[in-house]
């Protein structure tokens, strides 16, 4: 198990964290470019120290600011794969991947074991001839990844491993990555900002922002209950934050918006999520409980006129983007496509997003700059606390 807890400052950026990865385990970090991810790496593999701190790993201390211990990067048992894989050159496969090997004076019987080992490890058995120069770039990032692989570290870092690679390389490539990781069983830590690849490899996602941890959890916790626009976005679903207001029969709750100043920014209603202690003493949350709601997009129905519906939530605002998403051609000649239509409503500091079928905007003539309104119903609203 690997327990980390970190602050630092550089320059401006202040980072101040603290988190646990599982043994043999993926732990991946996701946040936007800026958000720290990458220093969190260095900081683990030593080549920055936090100001204050803790680096421990299977009861092993690498760095304790109290005891005043810091072990030399060269000195941890971790293996590093860079973003840009920082092969050499001018060496072949094989001298790129004992690199390590013999820096740290192995024979060199033991050497070619090892090596010959890694590279069937990644599927690139034969290739030891090779220079970097002659490989495709999933190929170059199977060596590097070899090349930490061979010294057995007991924790593995991968910043964006997948990020120099183009689209349909990326593509064949991150199934092949997931199958190394689950053979190695190493306890590993992965720096991302694609949410596709943090559910593809992470048991447990961590979403950084600004230095801190705003939200961590499995990817079912990310995907039904985000805590951050960030997150939201990445999902895909609204998203709003406010404080309890009213709850009728402990289910429907009205949840009070607050803007970014922190004034009255309108209200929704929505269906309360209970956790499960909540549940069991029928209990409401209490007012000024901090809440979010989450509305997926296609339960929001876009009108063109005030609508006489049933929806509790009805607000009015102007179409600033039409996006489509899905691809059109339905059975005689109807469009059949889903557009995705963002709507900025004043009440809200962020877009209401809905998405609806091509048809229906076409009936609706909807363009951007239209004023229309949108709704949905208070059960296709989800809260939470």
């Amino acid at each position: 198990m690997l327990h980390a807890r970190l602050e630092t400052q550089l320059q401006t950026f202040q980072l101040d964290l603290s988190f646990s990865a599982e043994t043999g385990k993926t732990t991946v970090l996701l946040g936007e470019s800026g958000a720290g991810k990458s220093t969190v790496l260095r900081l683990l593999a030593g080549l920055l120290h936090p100001r204050t701190g803790l680096i421990e790993l299977d009861r092993v201390i690498y760095f304790d600011s109290e005891r005043n211990i810091a072990v030399a990067p060269q000195e941890r048992p971790f293996g590093y794969v860079f973003q840009d894989y920082t092969l050499f050159p001018h060496l072949t496969v094989f001298e790129n991947v004992a690199f390590g090997l013999r820096a740290q004076g192995l024979p060199g019987k033991q050497v070619r074991q090892r090596v010959g080992e890694a590279l069937e490890q990644v599927r690139l058995g034969g290739y030891d001839r090779q220079r970097p120069g002659q490989l495709s770039g999933g190929q170059q990032q199977r060596v590097a990844i070899a090349r930490a692989l061979v010294l057995r570290p007991k924790l593995l870092l991968l910043d964006e491993p997948l990020s120099a690679l183009d689209v349909q390389t990326k593509r064949e490539v991150r199934q092949e990555l997931r199958r190394i990781l689950k053979q190695a069983g190493i306890t590993t830590v992965l720096v991302t900002h694609h949410y596709v690849e943090a559910l593809l490899f992470g048991q447990q996602i961590l979403v950084l922002d600004r230095g801190k941890i705003i939200q961590q959890g499995t990817q079912r916790d990310l995907a039904e209950r985000p805590r951050s626009a960030y997150v939201a976005e990445l999902v895909g679903m609204n998203l709003f934050q406010g404080r309890v207001s009213t709850c009728e029969a402990r289910t429907i709750c009205t949840i009070r918006l607050e803007s970014n100043g922190g004034g009255y920014a309108g209200e929704i209603q929505a269906t309360l999520e209970e956790d499960g202690d909540a549940r069991e003493k029928g209990e409401a949350p209490a007012i000024g409980t901090e809440a979010y709601v989450v509305v997926d997009p296609r339960s929001v129905t876009i009108y063109a006129e005030a609508p006489e519906s049933s929806a509790r939530n009805v607000f009015r605002g102007e179409i600033i983007q039409m996006l489509r998403t899905g691809a059109a051609g339905g059975e005689g000649g109807q469009r059949a496509g889903w557009i995705r239509v963002s709507l900025l409503v004043e009440q809200f500091a962020m877009p209401l997003i809905a998405e609806i079928t091509e048809a229906s905007a076409e009936r609706m003539g909807l363009t951007e700059g239209c004023v229309v309104y949108a709704a949905f119903k208070a059960m296709e609203a989800r809260a939470y606390t």
